[in-house]
């Protein structure tokens, strides 16, 4: 559960440490893995802006700030954070989720949006690039942070995420071919 063994990343390091970890859960979802490991980077950096060394991620290896709603039957631990609220931002207590390990951390996250229908209603999947994903995840309520989108698109852009989401996506060549025996 405890994470104590974690050396600060820089955020190109970090890319590289969990990018075959966001290709893996993105696969065979709607989910552009440039947003995700947008957020990875984002939700996880400490104040200080290094990426997996918030508390949360460094020592709950929760890298996504995923609350520990009622529903949730896991671990879970009560942190200060800042939440966007009534136009200012403002530091407020908050249950958070648990994991045993990063990539518990990473595939939860994709469930949490998948079966939570706001996401749905909001239109996450039924977006054609990153930058349309990224508003639709804050139009539906990811985050508090009326900026949320923009910052996410900006760490796209500033490392090249979107490499990352040719790696899920079919191409040319890995469609069937048809009327060809083998």
């Amino acid at each position: 559960m405890i994470n104590s063994n974690i050396r600060q990343m820089t955020r190109i390091e970090y890319i590289m440490k969990y990018a075959s970890l966001v290709i893996e859960v993105c696969k065979n979802t709607a989910f552009f893995p440039s947003v995700m490991m947008a957020q990875a980077l984002l939700e996880s950096s400490s104040k200080e802006g290094t990426p997996g060394a918030s508390l949360l991620a460094s020592k709950y290896n929760n890298h996504f700030g995923i609350k520990a709603h009622k529903s949730w039957k896991g671990q879970k631990v009560a942190l200060s954070t800042e939440e966007f609220l009534n136009g200012a931002m403002k530091a407020v207590k908050a249950w958070f989720r648990v994991y045993e390990n990063t990539y518990q951390s990473f595939a939860d996250r994709v469930q949490v949006i998948l079966r939570n229908p706001r996401y749905r209603n909001g239109g996450v999947f039924k977006t054609s690039n990153a930058n349309e994903q990224a508003l639709a995840i804050q139009r539906s309520g990811y985050a508090t942070d009326p900026n949320y989108a923009a910052k996410l698109i900006a760490i796209i852009r500033r490392h090249k995420l979107e490499d990352l989401d040719k790696k899920v996506r079919i191409g040319p060549s890995d469609l069937p071919t048809h009327g060809t025996s083998t």
